[in-house]
């Protein structure tokens, strides 16, 4: 049985549910003054890299180190604190991570997307210092003076930032029960016009395929961890003609979830019934 204490540092999400990320389901949740995290186990399953070694890093890294919070989220085995980083250290979490052990495909996508990180923040350092994005446009040397106007400005400005961030967080504290009661309503006519599952459905289905996977996992030990959850998750996405699983159809979501239990029966000879959450668990983190 799961563990249900809650250390002091432990944080309950106002919200939780899977979204897609390099072609793997990964956990999002959102905190009570509107800050969105993701999970880093299913960011390093995604980006098929070593979460223990990640998460050595992003402690001793101080800028990734102030993202990391801890949420206590619903997994296959009950409730369980796990390891969360704030969307907007994402980009600097992957701009830092060695490409050289990944495999191939991974590597090019995300050597790929750190070229346009990188490219975009020189982009945005030329654009706040007055200058053209490409240098051999400035004319005059002289010109790089701008620069370090530049940096006094943006001092300032994040002055400013931090400030009207804390207001807007202030803001979602105060409109919180106004927003979760939209997306109910929103989940409750994608059901019945038969369009996608519910961000409930997602949810469930996110914990039946990690159930499914720690058990395959478990049958295989020379699988690791990361390659048997993307197995587990390439074959749902197969069976049903799927690139983000999010995007399964209602109407199939009986047959999916029929589909990863006869699989996870065949696999444990055991049965796989985990109870479903309501559109309200998912919004309050409740279990």
């Amino acid at each position: 049985m799961a563990d249900t204490s809650q250390p002091d540092d432990v944080l309950i999400p106002s919200e939780h549910l899977p979204i897609t990320f390099f072609g793997s389901p990964v956990l999002a949740a959102r905190r009570d003054d509107g800050r969105i995290y993701l999970n880093i186990r299913d960011l390093c399953g995604a980006a098929m890299i070593d979460p223990s070694s990640q998460m050595r890093r992003i402690r001793n890294h101080p800028k990734l180190q102030a993202g990391l919070v801890k949420f206590r989220v619903p997994t296959a085995g009950g409730p369980q604190a796990q390891d969360f980083l704030a969307l907007e250290r994402v980009a600097t979490w992957l701009l830092s991570v060695s490409t050289a052990r990944l495999s191939n495909e991974v590597q090019e996508r995300l050597s790929y997307l750190q070229d346009y990180l990188v490219s975009e923040v020189h982009a945005a350092f030329m654009r706040l210092a007055g200058l053209p994005r490409d240098p051999g446009a400035i004319e005059d040397l002289a010109d790089l003076q701008r620069i370090d106007s530049a940096m006094t400005m943006l001092s300032e400005r994040q002055q400013t930032l931090e400030e009207s961030q804390e207001k807007a967080r202030q803001a979602w504290r105060d409109v919180s029960a106004q927003i979760k009661a939209i997306a109910a309503r929103v989940d409750a006519l994608d059901q019945q016009g038969g369009i996608v599952i519910s961000r409930a459905q997602r949810g469930h289905l996110y914990q039946m395929v990690q159930a499914w996977a720690e058990a395959k996992q478990r049958h295989d030990p020379q699988l690791s961890p990361k390659a048997a959850h993307a197995t587990c998750w390439g074959v749902l996405k197969t069976e049903f003609h799927l690139s983000r699983y999010e995007d399964l159809p209602a109407s199939l979501y009986p047959a999916a979830v029929a589909f990863i239990r006869s699989a996870y029966r065949r696999l444990t000879g055991e049965t796989l019934d985990l109870p479903e959450q309501t559109s309200l668990d998912l919004d309050s983190g409740a279990e």
